[in-house]
C-alpha cells in the first residue's frame, strides 16, 4: 500500500455532525467496501476529535468515551483491512472548547486565543494554544496513544485553518494587513512556525506509534498565514508529511461573456490544476515533499444535492493531470459528493485500465459499460454539452454559500416585498429567508440571472442528446443517471426562476404580473417534469453533509400546489 496513490473516499451515510466515530460501524458496513474498491478507491475518512480517541498523562480530564471511540474506529478499520482499504481520521486539532468548559479553569496553561467556532455551534470559545509546551506534548501523546490503540489506522489528514476553532492562528490572517493573535505567547511568533510546529507534533506524535501511517497536512486556509506558496510554513514541515492541495482554488477562467472569473471552491466545471496548486506543489517539491490533490470526483457546491454532475470530460482530465504529475494520490470527496454513480465508475475505469484516449474516447467506452448503450458517442457528446453549460456557471465562493441552488426545487415562489432575511448556508437545512445579495459578490444580480439563462439553454441541449443516447439501454444505471441529468437541468431552471423573480420583487416594474406569470407558466412545467424522478430515486435532494433532504417529491409537490393556486389567483 504504501507506494499505491491513495484514492480517500467517503460513505454517503457518514455523519459528520453527528460523532463520525461512534456511527462509523452503521456507516461502514461490510458490504461497503466490495462496492469501494469496484469503484477505484481504496481508502476513506472519517472525522476524528483527538481527544476522544485517547486518553493521556498530560490532561487527564479531557475527553469524552474514549474507549467507544476507540472501538468503534477498530471495527470500521478491520473491515477496510479485509479489502486493502485504508482508514484514516481527519483531524481539525486541537479542538477548542467553550469558553466556560471547566477544563479552563483546570488547565489554564493550555488556555489560548479567544473566538468563536460556527461549525460546533459555540459561540464563544477558546483556542488551545499550541505554543504552550504543555499542549504541545499534548499533541504528541494523544496522537502516539491512538495508533497504539489501533494500530492498523492508516494515518491522518489535518486543516489548520478556518473550519473549527483550533490553535490561536487557526482564525487569524497573519498576512500584510492582517492581524495577530490575542494571545501573549502566540503574537510576537510567525503563523508559519505556529502551524509547522503543531503539524510536526502531530507527526512526531503518530511516528512515535506508526512508521507507515500517514500524515498529511492540507493547504485549505494557508493563504490566511502566509502568501501563496507558504515557503516558511513548507521549509519547516517534516519530509515524511504530505502536502495536500486544492486542485481548483485559486483559479482563473474567463466566461463566454468575457467576464473574468477567480475559482475559489471545489469545481466540477473548472478543470485545473489552478495557479496556487501548480505554485504550492512545486515549492513542496522542491523541499523534497510529496503532493496529493483535493477533488470532488461526484459532485460539489455548484449543486451539492444530486448524487453526481456528469462532467465526466473534465473528471477524466483532472484525473490524467493527477496521474502525470505523479502525485502521491487525491482526497477525492468531502462531506457530499460521496455517491457511487457514473463519476465514480469513471474513477474505477481510469484506474483499471492503462490506456489514456482522448475525452470523448473515454466516455464513450465508460457509457458501454456502465450504462449499457451500444454505442457510446451519444453519451460523450451529451457529457460535452454539459461541460459546455457550466462554462457559463457564475462560480463565486459567496455565491455557492449562500445561494438556493441546493433547495431551489422547494423553495417557494412569491410576488411578496422582500423581507431581507439571510438564506442561510447552503449546506445546512436553515431558515431560509430572501435576501440573495448575499450571492452577488464577484457578480450582480443580473450578470447572474444571465449567466444561469446560458447555462440552462445549453444543459437542456446536453439532456436531449443524453436521452436519445440512453434510449435503448435498459441498464437501471442509465435510468437513475438520466433522472438525475434530467433533475440537475430542473433545479437550475428553478434557481434561475428565484433570481428572476427576486428582481421583480426589488425593482416593482410596472409589468411585474405578466412577467411572474411567465415565470409561474415555466417553473410549473419545470418541477412538472422533475417530480417521477424524484419520486423514483431518494438521493436527490439529500445533503450529505447535513444528512438532510432539501427537496423531496412532497416539498416539490408542495411548492407545485402553491404555484398553481397563484396562477388561479
Amino acid at each position: 500500500m504504501p507506494g499505491i496513490p491513495l484514492r480517500i473516499f467517503r460513505s454517503f451515510h457518514a455523519k459528520y455532525y453527528a460523532d463520525d466515530i461512534l456511527t462509523g460501524p452503521d456507516a461502514y458496513p461490510e458490504a461497503y467496501f466490495a462496492q469501494l474498491v469496484e469503484h477505484g478507491f481504496n481508502a476513506v475518512w472519517l472525522r476524528g476529535i483527538l481527544r476522544d480517541l485517547a486518553a493521556t498523562d498530560i490532561f487527564p480530564t479531557l475527553g469524552t468515551d474514549i474507549a467507544a471511540h476507540q472501538d468503534a474506529l477498530a471495527t470500521v478499520v478491520e473491515r477496510a483491512k479485509r479489502y486493502g482499504v485504508r482508514v484514516l481520521l481527519y483531524l481539525n486539532e486541537p479542538l477548542c472548547l467553550p469558553r466556560d468548559h471547566p477544563f479552563w479553569l483546570a488547565h489554564p496553561e493550555a488556555r489560548g486565543a479567544a473566538g468563536q467556532s460556527g461549525m460546533d455551534e459555540w459561540p464563544e470559545t477558546y483556542a488551545f494554544c499550541t505554543s504552550a509546551p504543555e499542549v504541545q506534548a499534548w499533541l504528541r501523546q494523544a496522537a502516539a496513544n491512538v495508533f497504539t490503540a489501533v494500530p492498523d489506522l492508516g494515518g491522518w489528514f489535518l486543516i489548520s485553518a478556518s473550519e473549527h476553532h483550533t490553535s490561536c492562528y487557526s482564525h487569524v490572517w497573519d498576512v500584510p494587513g492582517g492581524q495577530r493573535p490575542a494571545c501573549p505567547r502566540c503574537a510576537g511568533r510567525a503563523a508559519s512556525d505556529v502551524v509547522a510546529e503543531l503539524i510536526t507534533a502531530l507527526r512526531d506524535g503518530t511516528r512515535a506509534a506508526s512508521a507507515d501511517a500517514l500524515a498529511i497536512a492540507w493547504n485549505w486556509g494557508w493563504t490566511q498565514y502566509e502568501p501563496d506558496p507558504q515557503p516558511a510554513l513548507v521549509a519547516q514541515l517534516p519530509k515524511d508529511v504530505i502536502v495536500l492541495i486544492d486542485w481548483e482554488r485559486g483559479g482563473h477562467r474567463t466566461l463566454p461573456t468575457g467576464q473574468e472569473n477567480f475559482v475559489d471552491e471545489y469545481s466540477l466545471g473548472y478543470v485545473g490544476p489552478s495557479e496556487r496548486f501548480r505554485h504550492l506543489h512545486d515549492e513542496a517539491r522542491r523541499h523534497g515533499l510529496s503532493v496529493m490533490a483535493k477533488l470532488q470526483v461526484g459532485t460539489t457546491h455548484e449543486l451539492a444535492t444530486v448524487p453526481n454532475l456528469p462532467l465526466i470530460d473534465h473528471l477524466y482530465a483532472k484525473l490524467r493531470g493527477v496521474e502525470e504529475l505523479g502525485l502521491r494520490g487525491m482526497l477525492a470527496t468531502w462531506n457530499f459528493g460521496n455517491s457511487f454513480s457514473l463519476n465514480t465508475a469513471a474513477v474505477g475505469r481510469f484506474i483499471a485500465r492503462p490506456e489514456r484516449p482522448t475525452p470523448a474516447e473515454f466516455v464513450a467506452r465508460l457509457a458501454e459499460e456502465y450504462l449499457g448503450v451500444a454505442d457510446g458517442a451519444g453519451v460523450a457528446d451529451a457529457v460535452a454539452h454539459f461541460s459546455a453549460a457550466f462554462a457559463w456557471f457564475p462560480f463565486d465562493m459567496s455565491l455557492l454559500y449562500w445561494w438556493p441552488g441546493n433547495y431551489a426545487l422547494a423553495y417557494p415562489l412569491t410576488l411578496e416585498p422582500l423581507t431581507g432575511a439571510s438564506m442561510g448556508w447552503t449546506w445546512m437545512m436553515h431558515e431560509r429567508g430572501d435576501d440573495l445579495t448575499q450571492s452577488a459578490v464577484q457578480f450582480t444580480l443580473p450578470e447572474i440571472v444571465e449567466l444561469l439563462t446560458g447555462l440552462v439553454a445549453e444543459w437542456d441541449n446536453g439532456l436531449a442528446r443524453y436521452r436519445e443516447a440512453l434510449a435503448g439501454s435498459a441498464r437501471p444505471t442509465a435510468q437513475l443517471e438520466l433522472g438525475t441529468v434530467t433533475v440537475i437541468g430542473c433545479a437550475y431552471r428553478s434557481t434561475l426562476h428565484i433570481y428572476k423573480t427576486y428582481l421583480l420583487r426589488r425593482d416593482r416594474p410596472e409589468d411585474r404580473v405578466a412577467q411572474y406569470r411567465a415565470i409561474l407558466d415555466d417553473e410549473i412545467a419545470n418541477l412538472t417534469l422533475a417530480l417521477p424522478w424524484i419520486e423514483a430515486d431518494p438521493r436527490l435532494g439529500f445533503h450529505a453533509e447535513c444528512q438532510g433532504w432539501m427537496f423531496s417529491a412532497e416539498s416539490v409537490r408542495e411548492k407545485l400546489a402553491s404555484l398553481r393556486v397563484q396562477k388561479e389567483e
